[in-house]
């Protein structure tokens, strides 16, 4: 590679190399000397500073001395003091240990309550899980109840109508009745009446008993009335104000008898009653149990699915059958007294006999005509013969009106040939008058003859 380069070029690089290194020597003899200096002015700032130091040191030694002294002596200070509040502290720490232990029973004993508390949130739990069941239990029957009374309140108002329109009806059938009986009794020949009233005469003392025994019927009527009264257990009666005169008795179940009490007492155990009821365990018990059919279908039931309908209104069926038979044996009336109830039922009762007394008599009186009511079919009857009389009479006098108005026609036709025969009588009269007059008139201008009468033909 050397052969390639002259030799005064070899020379002029090795010169220029020369220089270089020579420049770089210079430069760095310069670095060394001013780095010398330095080191000498650092050397003797270090032995300054390594004076100072132990001046310093020595200082510091003394201060230690005197501070280790200072603190040796509040070490015993010290000592002393902690000793003292290490007893302090022995005795805080053994209070504090009392503490302890009251706060660890204290503890056990919010322990033991939240244990309590546990066990009363677990019973709450399951009184609210009954509690909601309760709810809807009584909200199904409630409603399956309001579902039954109000289209049976709707049907009372209809028959309340139909009533009043029946009673309108029988109102006016009685008004009919009375007027037949009048119009019966007012074509009534005068000697029937007559002979009636002497009848009445003579068994007046029988009508006083049946007077007598429908005023001891109605006495006892009333005396049962009372009873019936005294034994209600109605609690109150809700009317519509819409509907005037329609109302619902609302009754209470588990009533006890309360008779001989005074009206305060009365009044008092009433109150208890309907309390009692409105709180009855009995009641709640029937209507959970009557409902838990439905209940189960309610809860498991799905609301799509088409069999829900005809399961719920099975379960709703059988639900409501079970609870309508609790209420008929919790809803049980108190009879009256048994030994007045005893009357409806022996035969030889005053109430037997009395009725058996009255309609004895009631036949009797209605046998021989006596009766002060005389029955409607009788009357129609009366009356139908009177009408059928009246037609006969009618029939006869009709026969009589058509015969009559012949022989008035007959009459009328003679009349006609008498007034012919008149008019022919009459114009030949007027022929002969006129006739005369001429045979006059001939006569006294012929003759001169006295006038002859004239001859008439009968």
């Amino acid at each position: 590679m050397l052969d390639k380069f002259s030799w005064p070029e070899l020379c002029a690089v090795l010169q220029e190399n020369v220089d270089a290194l020579i420049l770089d020597l210079n430069r760095a003899n310069e670095k060394i000397s001013h780095l010398e200096y330095i080191c000498k002015n650092k050397s003797a700032t270090m032995w300054e500073l390594q004076q100072t130091q132990e001046d310093t040191f020595n200082k510091v030694a003394e201060q230690m001395k005197a501070q280790e002294n200072c603190w040796l002596k509040q070490k015993k200070d010290l000592e002393q003091q902690y000793s003292g509040l290490l007893g302090e502290v022995h005795a805080r720490a053994q209070k504090y240990q009392e503490t302890a232990e009251k706060a660890k029973e204290k503890f056990a004993a919010v322990e033991k309550v939240r244990e309590e508390l546990i066990l009363e949130n677990s019973h709450f739990k399951s009184i609210l899980t009954q509690t909601q069941k309760e709810h809807t239990t009584l909200l199904a029957a409630c409603a399956l109840m309001a579902g039954a009374l109000y289209p049976l309140y709707s049907r009372s108002c209809a028959l309340s109508t139909q009533r009043d329109f029946l009673q309108d009806q029988a109102n006016t059938y009685e008004v009919f009745k009375q007027e037949v009986r009048t119009l019966s009794h007012a074509l009534s020949d005068i000697e029937e009446k007559e002979l009636d009233e002497a009848k009445k005469k003579k068994k007046h003392y029988k009508g006083m008993i049946r007077i007598f025994r429908k005023g001891v019927i109605v006495v006892l009527a009333a005396n049962r009335l009372h009873i019936l009264g005294r034994s209600c257990i109605a609690l109150f009666s809700w009317v519509d104000g819409f509907r005037e005169g329609i109302g619902i008795l609302v009754c209470i179940g588990e009533a006890k008898d309360k008779h001989n009490l005074s009206r305060h007492q009365k009044e008092q155990i009433h109150c208890l009653q309907a309390l009692s009821w409105f709180t009855s365990s009995d009641l709640l018990a029937a209507i959970i149990t009557s409902m838990a059919e439905l209940q189960e279908v309610l809860s498991k039931t799905d609301p799509s699915s088409w069999l829900c309908g005809h399961l719920i209104v099975t379960a709703a069926r059988n639900s409501f059958s079970k609870l309508m038979d609790k209420l008929s044996s919790i809803m049980e009336v108190v009879g009256v007294d048994s030994s007045r109830s005893i009357t409806y039922i022996e035969k030889d009762s005053l109430v037997q006999r009395l009725a058996r007394g009255l309609h004895k008599i009631n036949a009797q009186a209605l046998k021989a005509g006596i009766s002060d009511r005389v029955p409607v079919t009788k009357s129609i009857a009366s009356l139908q013969k009177k009408i059928f009389e009246f037609t006969q009479r009618l029939h006869t006098a009709e026969v009589e009106r058509r015969s009559l108005r012949l022989e008035l026609t007959e009459f009328k036709r003679n009349l006609n040939e008498m007034k012919k025969e008149a008019d022919k009588a009459q114009s030949l009269q007027e022929q002969l008058n006129a006739f005369k007059q001429s045979v006059s008139i001939f006569d006294l201008e012929k003759t001169g003859l006295k006038e002859r009468p004239p001859f008439i033909h009968s």
